[in-house]
């Protein structure tokens, strides 16, 4: 999926407006005090791996939002106030753990014969 990261920017929107020049990486948006509703996925055929949030914003404050792509494309992402972990990593190891045991097997199987 790095692939498709690399050829897209987030699509970012804050109370329902895109965000224009995004990249991936800190952005900077300037919004005054009040609360927000933040958005971010990246565009593909839809929108892959969305995530959102409410972002309150006191006068004079910045605030960090941390934004995690899925590690498989139809799950959602993450985000929050803190870096967060990539959602589905967990299921990306077992699947792959599940390939590599099919392709030992194989081999055993083929070897045996």
């Amino acid at each position: 999926m790095a692939f498709l990261l690399a050829i897209t920017k987030p699509k970012i929107l804050v109370n329902g407006q895109q965000v224009p020049n995004t990249r991936w990486g800190a952005n900077h948006i300037p919004v005054g005090a009040g609360n927000y509703h933040v958005r971010v996925a990246t565009p593909w055929l839809f929108d892959m791996g969305p995530a959102e949030t409410p972002v309150p914003v006191q006068p004079g404050q910045a605030v960090r939002c941390y934004y995690r792509t899925p590690a498989i494309i139809f799950m959602n992402g993450a985000i929050g106030p803190v870096p967060q972990k990539t959602p589905g990593i967990v299921v990306m190891y077992v699947l792959w753990a599940f390939v590599a045991l099919m392709f030992v097997l194989n081999i055993a199987v083929m070897a045996s014969m």
